[in-house]
């Protein structure tokens, strides 16, 4: 017999018609003959890899059999590269779109392939989320595929790699409103303090908040806030509120600053003048009287701010009313305002009190007008209370007129002196003589003052000015206090300063971030922490700068922690003095006494997107008597809580109804247990795990 020879092949290779590997033979005698077909055995892994064996068997005349047998060795090396289809990128909208690829459409959800005969393809994935802001995540999602038949002990299994991105956008457009025009007055001649409400843009159907930045060169903060110090002009501010990914929404607003700097008007304090006599009706009698003042004689020195000259001088406001005549009307005092105007229209008064006469021209029927009382006297009124409403006593509140009011010290000098006179008598002869008669000189000098007035708030914290000089000028109401510094501050500030800076607390309140800011550098951290240890534990005596502040009562934030920010309103400005001038009050904090309204601070509020996130926490932790859940629901629904032991032991078990939104719950735990403890909520059937500690 004559079997072919042994063979190696790959599994690419033709294994379904194995003739070609050759075929045995037998010689009998001169001639050779086919064995036939043989037994084939295929001994082949899954990979399409292995041996093969073909067995030929020949019986001789003498009944005796005869075999031979070729070896097909089948490689799966050389198969190549497999011919793999990755999935494309996609972008999906909506608030947490599906992600799971056997919901996503072709070509976009699983790899493919050709299939080989050498090879055996698997595949898997892993998804790593990469958070923008609300309205923005991508998921880079990394395929892997391996193949079963390509191995080497040097580099494993051959596994081909892809990262596939996911855009998960909400392109819901914000919803908000572009404030309207600032616009503010300048008395410097430079700028002005501009204090504008921060920019509200409403969170989107998914929730969270979005990014708002303005390009104001002048503004403290760059994000929604654009207050600040703005020159005098036209200032636009562009908001720019970031939503998706990438997408903007602008907004523009135009911070107007006018130079409203008036003239200083320096006036005569008093004029007395004398009416001349007149025949109005021409019968040559006397019947009334008049004379005419002009507002620029009235002037002693008015002089214009930011170099504005050319100053003109009017009874009114209309600069064309440059005199005045005064009639038997007018006769006694008259109070009038002398109106200084400058070159760019800016105008200020000052008041001047003119006397007319009705002396030797014997007008008759020309009587004093009844004089009205000159010291007119105003009064403003309010109180102090803490924030819990505690009257503070002994505060002192200051009334100040920003502006310096003009004082005349009118003085007289008198001499007689001989003045010729001359008449007719009856002869017709004119007849000299000298009458010796009075010369009064007046001289006015012009001072200036700052008045400023003090007084004490009563065991009711109120407190009354009656008796302000001034209705229609400008004044500044502030105040301060001091008491016994360690009043009201323990361990206790310390300990909840120490959870506001851990992020377990928040202040809901603008004024506890006023207490909070210890070294006043507007920013809450570690080192107003440990000033207030040193301070509660005696290592310092004082705390830096104020210790009480008296806050504008009128005054909030939306945003409560925006005050590190911005200047304190421990100063009220009042134009003039209304008729009825509202209460003017403050509310006193006292820095670093943040227990006390310990109701108003409550644990952070958890931002989630299902409750299967993070979806409650516990305050305070450690406790010792009582603890406090926050659980943010998406529905009504109930909820069942277990605190167990460290043995897994139940200890207590309590039923509750949540309500959709954010739940505040409260819950007493009285035992004597001290350690670790475990909780678990269960809401939906799923559990929602976390450790406490209770301490005694």
């Amino acid at each position: 017999m004559h079997c072919p020879p042994n063979v190696y092949v790959s599994c690419t290779d033709e294994l379904w018609d194995l003739s070609i590997y050759g075929n045995a033979t037998y010689s009998y005698g001169y001639y050779t003959y086919n064995c036939g077909n043989p037994v084939v055995e295929y001994h082949l892994n899954s990979c399409n890899a292995g041996y093969i064996t073909r067995t030929w068997m020949v019986e001789d005349y003498y009944w005796n059999w005869h075999s031979c047998t070729q070896t097909i060795y089948v490689s799966s090396n050389g198969s190549g590269t497999p011919d793999i289809q990755w999935p494309d990128d996609i972008e999906l909208d909506g608030c947490d779109p599906d992600v799971n690829p056997y919901h996503l459409p072709p070509p976009n959800n699983f790899p493919t392939w050709t299939y080989s005969e050498c090879g055996m393809l698997g595949r898997s994935y892993s998804d790593m989320e990469f958070y923008v802001n609300s309205q923005c995540r991508k998921i880079m999602r990394t395929w892997k595929i391996m193949d079963w038949c390509d191995y080497s002990p040097s580099y494993g299994y051959k596994i081909y790699t892809h990262v596939q991105i996911l855009y998960l956008i909400n392109r819901t457009e914000p919803v908000y409103t572009c404030p309207d025009d600032i616009v503010v007055g300048s008395n410097n001649c430079k700028n002005a303090d501009v204090v504008a409400p921060p920019l509200e843009v409403d969170p989107s159907v998914c929730g969270g908040n979005f990014i708002v930045t303005n390009d104001s060169p002048y503004s403290i903060s760059k994000g929604a806030n654009i207050s600040g110090q703005y020159p005098i002009g036209t200032t636009k501010v562009t908001y720019t509120i970031k939503y998706a990914c990438g997408k903007t929404k602008k907004c523009h607003v135009n911070v107007i600053v006018k130079n409203e700097a008036r003239p200083t008007p320096i006036c005569i304090g008093k004029l007395v003048t004398a009416l001349m006599p007149v025949d109005t009706d021409g019968d040559g009698k006397i019947d009334n009287g008049m004379v005419e003042v002009w507002a620029k004689t009235l002037d002693q020195g008015s002089f214009p701010k930011c170099g504005y000259s050319s100053l003109s001088f009017s009874f009114s406001q209309d600069v064309k009313e440059k005199t005045k005549i005064f009639t038997c009307e007018d006769v006694g005092l008259n109070k009038e305002k002398i109106w200084v105007t400058d070159s760019k229209g800016g105008q200020n008064y000052c008041e001047v009190d003119i006397i007319v006469q009705n002396n030797n021209a014997n007008i008759p029927d020309c009587e004093p007008k009844p004089v009205p009382p000159i010291d007119t006297l105003y009064a403003i009124k309010g109180n102090v209370l803490t924030l819990t409403d505690t009257p503070v006593h002994g505060a002192e509140i200051t009334a100040e007129y920003k502006d310096p009011i003009e004082k005349y010290i009118i003085t007289y000098d008198t001499v007689q002196i001989l003045k010729l006179d001359s008449f007719v008598n009856a002869s017709g002869y004119t007849l000299y003589r000298y009458d010796l008669v009075e010369s009064i000189t007046q001289h006015v000098d012009t001072t200036y003052e700052y008045l400023s007035f003090t007084v004490l708030t009563d065991e009711k914290g109120n407190y009354l000015f009656d008796s302000l000089p001034h209705r229609d000028k400008p004044l500044n109401i502030f105040g301060s206090y001091t008491n016994d510094a360690h009043q009201f501050i323990d361990a206790k500030d310390v300990g909840i300063l120490d959870n506001f800076i851990k992020g377990n607390i928040i202040f809901p309140s603008y004024y506890q971030y006023v207490a909070a800011d210890i070294n006043e550098d507007g920013v809450i951290d570690e080192n107003d922490l440990d000033l207030l240890k040193d301070f509660v534990d005696g290592t310092i005596d004082t705390l830096v700068g104020n210790q009480w502040f008296l806050l504008d009562k009128n005054v909030s934030f939306t945003n409560p922690e925006d005050v590190l920010n911005q200047p304190l309103p421990l100063v009220v400005s009042l134009d003039s003095i209304a008729s009825k001038q509202a209460p003017v009050d403050f509310v006193a904090v006292k820095k670093g006494n943040l227990s006390v309204d310990p109701g108003s601070i409550v644990p952070p509020y958890i931002e989630t997107r299902s409750l299967s996130e993070t979806g409650v926490k516990a305050w305070p932790n450690p406790f010792n008597h009582s603890v406090q859940f926050v659980i943010k629901s998406d529905e009504n629904q109930p909820a069942q809580l277990r605190f167990m032991n460290i043995s897994g032991q139940i200890m207590m078990e309590k039923e509750y109804t949540l309500t959709k939104g954010t739940n505040i719950i409260s819950v007493d735990i009285n035992s004597d247990y001290e350690g670790l403890m475990l909780y678990q909520w269960l809401i939906k059937g799923q559990p929602l795990n976390g450790k406490l500690t209770k301490i005694k």
